[in-house]
């Protein structure tokens, strides 16, 4: 393996952050109370209340991956592509499900619906693109 540029470490860094808050927000969907429901809309109340298990096992698997990636980065390890690759199509199959089987654009409106979710995907294609430049260039191996 090559020397590793400084700037990859902040990567990195951020990546295992980013998918931390990711961690944490699967196990806090769970745990959401009749008083969290209450300060949300009628249609997002539908929404949360729609989505059938598999698809939670679905966003656990694109959260779990994603974080193996960031430790993978943090340990170059090559796998760390594997990882990403894994996150990033669990994550379009949660949004894809829930943007269209569950009509969240028809229900919430596409900028409502679909903000958070490009940004999602934006990082795990980000982070993806990165974990194959750092590859490429000997950084992980």
């Amino acid at each position: 393996m090559t020397t590793t540029p400084r700037w990859y470490w902040i990567v990195a860094g951020l990546a295992l952050i980013w998918m931390l808050f990711g961690v944490m927000a699967f196990v806090m969907d769970p745990l959401t109370d009749e008083a969290a429901l209450e300060q949300m809309s009628e249609a997002q109340r539908e929404l949360f209340e729609a989505r059938p298990t598999w698809l939670f096992v679905v966003y656990g698997i694109a959260v779990f991956t994603g974080l193996a990636g960031a430790v993978g980065l943090l340990m170059r390890r090559a796998w760390a592509v594997s990882a990403f690759t894994v996150s990033l199509v669990f994550v379009v199959i949660q949004f894809v499900y829930v943007l269209f089987v569950l009509d969240a654009i028809g229900r919430l409106g596409l900028a409502q619906a679909a903000a958070f979710p490009v940004v999602i995907l934006a990082i795990g294609a980000g982070l993806l693109w990165f974990s194959v430049v750092a590859r490429r260039r000997g950084w992980i191996g």
